[in-house]
């Protein structure tokens, strides 16, 4: 006992450090939780009953209070046996007792006073939780298992009610690289990633994770989309993966997938729909009237050849996991090896290779009855060949990607304590490293060159990055009466460090770009580049406390949360360009602050009403404010090192990948970063030293009914409202931006009255004969368009730096979804939701906007919706935009004469969803006192005046299962875009390009996939 106290003493010590720190708290997002009341017939509680649970790890016994209450905190996933035993009364058994993550079962239990031996009840356990204080979704190892998906959490997330996806993802085409994704008034870049209570989010590519992951090593997953827990930094999506773990019984799976070309459908697509009809002469190139544009004479409609896009050549999918006792309920061991083999051929039949490795290690140990730990590690490695490929990449641009660093990917020790029945204490480190570098295909050897339809030649950047974090936290829990209220306190913090250290060089010269296209001018221009290097360290400090008060039908969510984030730029020395360090020599940066910091209190409200003496139905409602997490890219804003630079020259080299200096003309300018009188870096941005954290409020109000204790319907509305937007406010000069007098500042923000308004309703072409044209400017439909930019007054000029503040535009979401889950019970289960939403920007009127250019993608005008381009960077879809007004998932099993030795199990996936915006624009190069920027200009007013078709897709599995002695083997075939659809997904929107309007992606077609599992206990 003495040896118990002192350890309890430590841990306790350790978390009042935690808390006098203000360290960073977060959910503990592996467990369940399961609570009880024990009666009597007439319901007068029972205190001193003796219930013990049984299940993974050691049993656990607890004594019911005075007021009949028991609770076991901390329950990782799966089914559970409880038994409850007082002298006197029945002994009453629960043999199936399921638990999920992120979940409160409450049970009532009555105890007879006519002795019998045991009552054994066999009800399900309830799906309605009445302590619950979030919206989204859970899904369990049965559905892992046994509905056709990809494999992989993106696809996960896509079933989840108001969460959309950039991509879609047929049979695993699309597994080698990460969705881009947005949640019910959510942006991608407010995601947190969660493996076994680590938050692994990457700070450096805000709402991505820094691994890929083995399916088969969950227990379970759950989405997080809003509520009012106050562990939960970000109104973002959360995604918590709980992995497996030993248990008193040795037990194991192996499995092995395969997806191959031959088992592929050709795709039927309508060539009509490749591009939009126009007259084609029989010369080399012609031009297109419609679309304004040069063609090319290959195909009627202007699109020269069309292959299907991703194609599988082959997707392999093959590991196991075991796990079971070292010393039987002491200590337990689990681990895990998987590999995704995904070989894909794109639309452009380029060559697109990824291997996806993944190793898992958990060692779980009660050291006492009331202590428990766990250590685990979780190392993913992805090399991809090919990465980026697509039309406007060809092969030799392409990226090869792998690990950068040998550290594992995460790894995590944490300890549970139990001081008694009342009070709980977990603390927890760990640490996180997602490094990897993006090395082109074409080597740093020769000069990349990008030609006059945005196309790349030759070679590309090369890219490396580190990004370690480490983590400390604490939570604990403490439950208490004050006279009929009963609560359940919940306080903690913790501390969390992110670094990120990432370098990037371009090849040969630098950057050949097409001059007329580009930069206006006649002759090509070539584009001397000097290095990026930088560090960033993050730091994210905050404490929460957060109180659950039942008394009778109701129950209470009261928190608060209080977040500090704060970063600095590291110094950094960056070399000279080899080939000109006249032009771009070496620089040296002494680092500095980020300029601000944020800090914020967010209360959170929540409030559960449930119906009737039974409880079958619950009424909910809360009000939560967030603050958005701090990235990479807002920490480094004042970082000059974080940006290449450039030094720009006329060249007569056509687009050649090796540049004689011969072939170099004369000067032309430098990128706005540089100074011109050193060619050292310049700081060109500012930011406001009051800049806060953009804001969410968010109300709730749902209801919800047990039409079954396994079967829940239930109607969710939410209305946010996003405030405090970042913007970044162009930093301007009188005269010029490099003079003697202006070269030491950043100068002013910019004005109303600073901009010229500029028109054009037509533009001249030259054809294929070289006569010249004059045309009008209009949509790929014929709808004509009046081009519409502002540009600096000649007087003024500009190094585009930018001035970083909290805007006046807001955002405001409206959404509503109708959710359903069944658990597999009687034969079936189902899980499903149907989501229309209404997301809009709420902008600040013409008359008051610095710069009313239109811009792509909107925000600009009132009442235009919310878009979330899927981006321009690496592993980023360029011509999609997410945006639908609604959407739906359905998921289910049915079990056909599992009785039988012919019996089988059939099961089904449909998702589908509003067509996404195809917001055309229209690329203006401005001026010279504009640094020659180029500006992106939507062509109709509103991004959603054309939409790509609705998608409506249907996966199917049929499998069976053999059960021998110990041993169990499932053989199952999955059908994957069952109709062999062929949705458009992603077109060239930019007009005025000899590819406008082509198809860039379709989704890929009809494939199957055979597998075959074993396993055994």
């Amino acid at each position: 006992m003495k040896s118990n106290n002192l350890l309890g003493r430590i841990v306790a010590v350790a978390a009042l450090l935690f808390l006098v720190a203000g360290a960073s708290a977060f959910a503990q997002l592996q467990t369940g939780n399961l609570y009880g009341t024990v009666t009597d017939e007439p319901g007068a509680p029972l205190p001193g009953v003796t219930v013990t649970l049984t299940g993974s790890g050691a049993p656990q016994v607890q004594v019911t209070n005075a007021q009949g209450q028991f609770r076991f905190l901390g329950l990782g996933p799966g089914s559970y046996s409880l038994k409850a035993e007082l002298e006197g009364f029945s002994s009453l058994d629960y043999p199936n007792v399921v638990i999920n993550i992120g979940r409160n079962v409450n049970l009532e239990m009555k105890l007879s006073a006519a002795v019998e031996d045991v009552i054994t009840v066999t009800a399900e356990s309830p799906l309605l939780d009445e302590r619950r204080i979030s919206t989204g979704a859970t899904v369990d190892q049965t559905e892992l298992e046994k509905i056709p998906t990809s494999r992989d959490p993106w696809a996960v997330l896509q079933s989840t009610p108001g969460v959309l996806t950039d991509r879609i993802n047929v049979g695993g085409n699309e597994s080698g690289q990460q969705s881009q994704y947005v949640g019910p008034g959510s942006g991608g870049d407010q995601a947190i990633w969660a493996v076994d209570g680590m938050v692994i989010t990457d700070m450096a590519a805000l709402g991505s994770s820094p691994a890929y992951y083995d399916f088969d090593s969950f227990e379970e997953l759950q989405v997080t989309t809003g509520g009012s827990d106050s562990t939960i930094a970000t109104g973002g999506v959360v995604l918590n993966m709980v992995t497996k773990r030993g248990t008193n019984e040795w037990r194991g799976t192996g499995r092995y997938y395969l997806t191959d070309d031959q088992w592929q459908s050709d795709l039927e697509f309508d060539n009509s729909d490749l591009g939009k009809p126009g007259p084609v002469n029989t010369t080399s190139r012609s031009f297109n009237p419609v679309t304004g544009a040069l063609r090319d004479p290959g195909g009627p409609h202007g699109q020269a050849a069309f292959k299907q896009g991703n194609r599988i050549v082959s997707v392999e999918d093959y590991g196991l996991e075991i796990g079971g006792p070292v010393v039987r309920d002491r200590l337990w061991v689990w681990g895990a090896y998987g590999m995704q083999e995904v070989d894909l051929l794109t639309i452009a039949d380029v060559s697109d290779y990824t291997e996806l490795e993944t190793f898992n290690f958990k060692l779980n140990a009660q050291i006492t009855p009331a202590n428990s730990a766990t250590l685990f590690a979780l190392n993913s490695d992805k090399v991809k060949i090919g990465r980026n490929a697509g039309p406007t990449r060809p092969q030799e641009t392409t990226y090869n990607q792998s690990k950068f660093g040998d550290d594992p990917t995460a790894a995590k020790i944490e300890d549970t304590h139990i001081f008694s029945s009342n009070f709980y204490l977990t603390g927890m480190y760990s640490i996180v490293n997602g490094g990897f570098q993006l090395v082109p295909q074409g080597g740093l050897e020769p000069t990349s060159y990008v030609d006059e339809n945005s196309v790349w030649h030759n070679t590309f950047r090369l890219y490396q990055t580190e990004r370690p974090q480490e983590q400390f936290r604490a939570d604990a829990s403490n439950f208490f009466n004050t006279g009929s209220l009963s609560h359940e306190l919940k306080f903690g913090a913790g501390f969390r460090e992110a670094e990120v250290r990432s370098f990037s060089k371009w090849g040969g010269a630098g950057i050949l770009y097409n001059g007329p296209a580009f930069f206006g001018t006649d002759d090509n221009v070539l584009a001397y580049s000097r290095d990026a290097d930088y560090t960033v360290t993050q730091e994210y400090t905050s404490a929460y406390v957060q109180d659950t008060l039942t008394v009778g039908n109701l129950t209470a969510n009261i928190g608060i949360r209080y977040d500090l984030q704060e970063a600095t730029n590291e110094a950094a020395t960056i070399q000279a360009n080899s080939l000109r360090p006249d032009a771009l020599p070496a620089f040296s940066y002494g680092g500095g602050g980020s300029g601000f910091e944020w800090d914020s209190i967010n209360p959170r409200l929540g409030l559960t009403y449930a119906l009737g003496a039974e409880r079958k139905t619950l009424l909910r409602a809360s009000y939560s404010r967030f603050a958005d997490q701090m990235g990479t890219g807002t920490a480094a804003w004042l970082n000059p090192t974080a940006f290449l630079s450039y030094a720009y020259f006329y060249t007569t080299n056509p687009g050649n990948p090796n540049v004689d200096p011969s072939e170099v003309g004369s000067f032309l300018g430098y990128s706005g970063n540089v100074n011109p009188f050193t060619g050292s870096l310049l700081q060109v941005n500012e930011v406001d030293p009051d800049l806060k954290a953009p804001t969410t409020d968010e109300l709730l109000f749902g209801v919800e009914h047990a039409l079954r204790p396994e079967f829940v319907v239930g109607l969710n509305l939410t209305y946010r409202q996003i405030t405090d937007i970042l913007e970044s406010e162009l930093l301007v000069f009188e005269g010029d931006a490099y003079s003697a007098e202006n070269i030491n500042s950043n100068g002013r923000r910019h004005r109303r009255s600073d901009y010229l308004r500029n028109t054009s309703t037509q533009r001249t072409v030259t054809l294929a004969d070289g006569t010249r044209q004059t045309v009008p400017l209009v949509n790929p439909d014929g709808t004509p368009y009046t081009l519409v930019w502002y540009s600096l007054d000649p007087s003024l000029s500009t190094r585009n730096g930018g001035y970083l503040e909290n805007g006046d535009r807001e955002q405001e979401y409206l959404g509503t979804s109708l959710v359903f889950n069944k658990r597999l019970a009687n034969r079936w289960m189902l899980r499903g939701n149907f989501t229309w939403s209404d997301w809009e920007w709420s902008s600040v009127p013409d008359s008051e906007l610095e710069n009313p250019t239109q811009t792509l993608g909107g925000g600009d005008r009132e009442g235009d919706p919310v878009l979330q381009g899927s981006g321009t960077g690496s592993g980023a879809k360029g011509g999609i935009y997410i945006n639908s007004e609604w959407a739906y998932s359905i998921s289910g099993l049915y079990q056909i004469a599992p009785d039988r030795p012919w019996g089988f199990n059939a099961a089904l996936a449909v998702n589908g969803r509003q067509g996404y915006p195809l917001p055309n624009w229209h690329r203006v190069v401005l001026g010279a006192n504009q640094q020659n920027a180029a500006v992106a200009i939507q062509t109709t007013p509103s991004p959603d005046t054309y939409r790509l078709d609705d998608i409506h897709m249907v996966d199917a599995r049929i499998e069976k299962e053999f059960a021998f002695s110990d041993f169990g083997l499932t053989l199952g075939v999955d059908v994957f875009n069952v109709f062999n659809e062929a949705y458009v997904i992603q077109r060239n929107h930019r007009l005025l390009q000899t590819t406008s309007d082509h198809v860039r992606e379709i989704v890929s077609p009809r494939v199957l996939r055979v597998g075959a599992r074993l396993s055994f206990r």
